[in-house]
């Protein structure tokens, strides 16, 4: 019992902290299927304390490695470390850490700073599930 106690305790303290649990954080999804290739995307975004968008990361699993491949050298094409921007990939998966910053194209709307319902609308306009 004073094991289960123990590790009880320390599993709380560990998220007091790390402050999980108290992360402002939306995570929205999207599956498409285009051409036979299945693209299952993840994007998660950090809001600060007023709900001002600040960070996020965008991860594509792409059901097709030649597909994944294409689309990763594309992608790195928008890798920008000045920015925060930086390219990974893996597999079929394709990660774009500081997504928020990525220059994507001129018409795209900047989306630092953001409210929280304001993304939340926008994304789910653009057909994706945010949660």
């Amino acid at each position: 019992m004073r094991k289960y106690f123990l590790v009880v305790f320390c599993l709380v303290l560990l998220f007091v902290v790390t402050g999980c649990g108290n992360k402002n954080q939306v995570v929205c999804t999207q599956t498409e299927t285009e051409g036979g290739v299945t693209v299952k995307g993840t994007v998660t975004v950090d809001f600060d304390k007023d709900d001002k968008l600040t960070d996020a990361t965008a991860v594509y699993d792409i059901g097709n490695k030649t597909t994944a491949d294409q689309y990763c050298a594309l992608m790195k094409l928008v890798e920008n470390p000045d920015k925060g921007v930086k390219v990974e990939c893996s597999g079929s998966k394709v990660t774009i850490k500081g997504f928020a910053n990525a220059d994507l194209d001129e018409d795209e709307e900047q989306v630092i700073g953001m409210t929280k319902a304001d993304f939340i609308q926008k994304m789910q306009a653009e057909g994706l599930t945010c949660k």
